[in-house]
């Protein structure tokens, strides 16, 4: 690919990083105690609230799932990319599991060491039993509806499934790969809703299978656009096919096919897709990364994986601990910056880059 296109990559790809990393540590630890006391199994802290939540929960905008939204256009927008790379389908996913699974498996091993420590000095059990943790080690939880203990590997779990999928239309419709992705997803997903429709109410012990598969046929529609932005970037497909395919998967992603998410959410991924097409087809001819800004954006870019699936357990671990001992949140948030930075620069150096190749 072009350096130039890489450059603008790398700059979103970096700055969602940061968006995810002050959402869940500025407002998500405050906002939502409900949701992430239960990944670390301890009881909700009471906390006052910051000066800032208020304006922030009524702002028409979720900072971290715009970072999400990069982070799945960007995923769609190389995915064609990365397949005609490989000469066959088994090495595509070999080279998509072996990029990703060790550093994710470092990660997690490092967030649930920081869980037993501080549960030590904390004098309680270790909360998770092994089948609940190889669930999520090998991006399974959802299927087998365990609930979260990182609430940053939900992502995983989507692109994982998208891979799959990809691969399926990939491997018969090569040729008119794109537009058979984006009809067979928006066929599913009106099959999905369907069922989801019919079978509502009733004691199936299936639908939250239902439930799973609309979540997922939801951000699939994300991940295709950025796979529209990819075929016109490179001129293999035409404006009008463009226009069609990205109006198709943005109606069916408002649409009653999926459960409507928060109108902040919705405003932040409809945002983060008008202004991906923006900076991919307007201004990443203008991108260098000379800067000071961009070069520092350029490297939280290189480590934005690590940092992206290592921040959650140890970061809110810390800031727990930290409160739990008489310490203000803000003097455990600093701490866990302290941690995770280096920490998700030495995963990078040492097992994501040797696993890149």
């Amino acid at each position: 690919m072009m350096k130039k296109e890489l450059n603008i990559l790398n700059i979103l790809r970096g700055a969602s990083a940061l968006f995810v990393l002050f959402y869940h540590f500025f407002y998500f630890f405050f906002a939502h105690q409900d949701v992430w006391s239960v990944y670390l199994q301890v009881a909700p802290l009471n906390l006052p609230q910051p000066f800032y939540l208020e304006t922030l929960h009524d702002f028409p905008l979720d900072i971290g799932h715009l970072g999400v939204s990069y982070f799945f256009l960007i995923s769609g927008f190389l995915i064609h990319h990365t397949l005609r790379q490989y000469d066959s389908l088994k090495l595509f996913l070999k080279h998509k599991v072996v990029r990703l699974w060790p550093t994710y498996l470092v990660c997690f091993v490092l967030g649930l060491l920081f869980v037993a420590l501080f549960n030590d000095l904390l004098s309680r059990p270790f909360p998770y039993t092994w089948g609940h943790i190889l669930a999520c080690l090998f991006w399974v939880r959802d299927v087998l509806n365990y609930p979260f203990i990182d609430g940053a590997v939900w992502t995983l779990e989507i692109q994982l499934k998208f891979y799959l999928f990809a691969i399926l239309v990939w491997s018969i419709w090569e040729k008119d790969f794109l537009e058979k992705a984006c009809l067979i997803a928006v066929f599913l997903s009106v099959a999905v809703y369907g069922l989801y429709y019919f079978a509502q109410g009733e004691e199936y012990s299936w639908f939250y299978l239902v439930i799973l598969a609309r979540k997922t046929l939801k951000f699939f529609m994300i991940i295709l656009l950025g796979s529209c932005m990819y075929a016109y970037f490179k001129k293999e497909i035409s404006t009008s096919k463009m226009l069609f395919l990205c109006s198709l998967l943005l109606a069916c992603f408002l649409s009653p096919l999926f459960s409507y998410p928060h109108y902040s959410k919705t405003v932040s991924y409809l945002l983060g897709a008008v202004s991906f097409f923006f900076f991919i087809h307007v201004y990443a001819q203008r991108i260098t990364l000379e800067g000071k800004i961009e070069k520092s954006i350029n490297w939280v870019s290189k480590i934005s994986y690590p940092l992206y699936i290592g921040h959650v357990l140890p970061g809110y671990m810390i800031v727990y601990y930290m409160i739990d001992q008489g310490y203000n949140a803000y003097l455990g948030i600093g701490l866990a910056f302290l941690y995770i930075f280096p920490m998700a620069a030495l995963v990078h150096r040492h097992v994501e880059v040797k696993f890149r190749a």
